[in-house]
């Protein structure tokens, strides 16, 4: 339902859409009876949800856009490349779903210098920490005096386009659709006629609004119109969805059998709330998620005066709402961390409180709501049982770093369970000796550490062979008998070129042995795995967007593989 606020600034703004829509078509090279377009199927699409854009605050005179500069940081062994900007979407708002032919008008106020863009996505994007692999959208703006007009057509497909503009205080950017073109307008002058290659091919629109750092603006209004006859839009609002439970599915099974055991995954926000398959086979079969990136220092924090936490209040919001648990991840790491923060020239005691306050803010927002986090991820070197020294966090404290952080997060919220997440470490071997000593050091000083969390990213071809189950349960037993928890936390079995059928069969008998192991033992908190979907995988290349993963139990269809049955065996063996 439109707010009273925005019903008002719809009124207020009539008058200039219908200015801006008339001076659209006239420049349009349309059919001659297109007077016969009914107008009263216009959209005010700030009627809708705006309130959960990262970087967006609704005011009197519309959505105020502030810069938040978000973006992923290549891996450090590409710290040369630029970063990648990952602008904010609008996820929770509305998507136009579009027949034909139609346009799309913007108003945009600044008040300082002109540096604002809104984006039309017509295929969204698929993020992960190191890449992101590009959708297809349009994105319109002003910068520096100049129209920027951005066309992304999926990945290597990308045309930037400048044209000089006057009017840097008001100014009303447009774009149509028309007969396989894109007529891209300011202030009601066509700018350019680009051929459409595609973009919204989809039939559904998404938007976005960001602006450059240190700037902002005002979007005062967001009109879609249809535009030729025969054309049709419809717009709703996306809803986070409530799923009915499936006795015969995952969460059910352990919630009857086995109630000490979580069964998790790892979510990621754009499909959790674009897929509807996706969302619903997430909620019938986990009991806990892990938010994938967007809680993430990157993510979350982009500048150092703004958090971004929109993506992550989407995930805990749809937990809530379908009775999941939700396991943080991660406050301190030495990966993701965006520009500002490592490159700095920043004090120690300035890190220190640099960190306190992340903590403080991220774990509060939502303290008792996330009932657990990866406080502490990846201390130790890649293959080695010493500590990683190449963070901001060990350069300013040492190991004291760890110990901060754990009490800073118990500080912030006392009944959260808090864990260090390691990987390699799931046999006996030189670092998960390296593991069990910190754990054990923590404990000793009396620092609130309550679990462990074992990363296992397998390999499962013929060059490599994953841990087996008696080994993990070897080696973790000791810090069992420490008093802590411990948890499968990232699990993914990489079938590489190799997912013939013998294969995958051969997949699903260690993810049952891996499970039944978790279920048999009351100190294991949960089962999860690094997502669920081969369709949504870290596991894919970002320059493939058809080079699916297929490390998951679900494939790219989000169809139950082999692995799957072989869960659901291992929760009824005993049944």
């Amino acid at each position: 339902m439109p707010s009273i606020l925005f019903r008002r600034l719809t009124l207020r703004l009539a008058g200039a859409i219908a200015m801006a829509c008339a001076a659209l078509v006239s420049s349009l090279p349309i059919a001659a009876d297109s007077d016969k377009i009914d107008w009263r199927t216009t959209y005010e699409l700030l009627a809708y949800d705006w309130t959960h854009l990262a970087g967006a605050e609704l005011t009197e005179a519309g959505v105020l856009i502030e810069g938040l500069g978000r973006g992923i940081v290549p891996p450090s062994d590409a710290a040369d490349d630029p970063v990648v900007p990952n602008p904010p979407i609008n996820l929770r708002g509305p998507v136009v779903h579009a027949k034909g032919d139609f346009s799309l008008d913007a108003l945009l106020k600044f008040k300082g210098d002109a540096g604002g863009y809104v984006t039309f996505y017509g295929d969204l994007p698929l993020n992960q920490d190191e890449w992101r692999q590009e959708g297809k959208s349009v994105t319109l703006g002003v910068f520096k005096q100049r129209l920027i007009v951005e066309i992304q057509n999926g990945i290597g497909d990308y045309q930037r386009h400048e044209y000089p503009i006057a009017n840097m205080k008001q100014v009303g950017l447009g774009m149509a659709r028309v007969r396989g073109r894109l007529a891209i307008l300011a202030d009601g002058q066509r700018m350019a006629n680009l051929p459409d290659p595609g973009i919204f091919s989809s039939g559904k629109i998404i938007f976005g609004a960001h602006a450059e750092v240190d700037h902002s603006f005002i979007l005062a209004s967001l009109v879609a119109s249809p535009i030729t006859p025969g054309s049709r839009l419809d717009v709703v609002d996306t809803e986070l969805p409530f799923v009915e439970p499936d006795p015969a599915a995952l969460r059910r099974l352990s919630e009857r059998y086995y109630p000490h055991l979580h069964i998790g995954t790892a979510v990621s926000t754009i499909p959790l709330l674009s897929d509807a398959q996706y969302a619903r086979v997430l909620a019938q079969n986990y009991n806990m998620v892990t938010p994938e990136n967007a809680m993430k220092f990157q993510f979350i924090h982009p500048q150092p005066d703004r958090y971004a936490f929109a993506d992550a209040d989407a995930i805990v919001d749809f937990a809530e709402r379908n009775d999941m648990a939700v396991h943080g991840h991660t406050l301190v790491w030495g990966e993701a961390l965006p520009r500002w923060v490592t490159e700095a020239a920043f004090t120690d005691a300035q890190i220190q409180r640099l960190l306190a306050d992340h903590i403080a803010t991220v774990v509060g927002r939502y303290k008792g709501r996330v009932a657990s986090w990866d406080v502490i991820n990846e201390p130790l070197q890649p293959f080695a049982p010493t500590l990683r020294t190449d963070s901001p966090w060990y350069r300013a404290m040492g190991e004291d770093y760890i110990e901060f952080a754990l009490r800073e997060a118990h500080r912030a919220d006392p009944a959260a369970l808090l864990y260090i997440n390691e990987f390699a470490c799931e046999e006996r071997n030189a670092k998960s000796d390296g593991l069990y000593r910190l754990a054990r050091r923590l404990l000793e000083r009396g620092v609130p550490l309550h679990g462990i969390g074992f990363q296992l990213h397998e390999d499962l071809t013929d060059e490599h062979k994953p841990i087996s189950a008696e080994a993990f349960r070897e080696n973790v037993q000791r810090f069992i008998e420490l008093g802590l928890e411990v948890r499968i936390s990232e699990m993914d079995v990489n079938l590489h070129q190799h997912d013939s059928p013998e294969r995958l069969q051969a997949q699903a008998r260690y993810y049952r042995s891996m499970l039944e192991l978790a279920a048999d033992l009351p100190a294991f908190s949960g089962f999860s795995t690094w997502g669920f979907t081969d369709h949504y995988s870290s596991l894919q290349a970002w320059w493939e967007p058809e080079g699916f993963g297929n490390g998951l139990p679900f494939d790219a269809k989000i169809m139950p593989k082999p692995a799957y049955d072989a869960l659901r065996q291992a929760l009824v063996r005993r049944h």
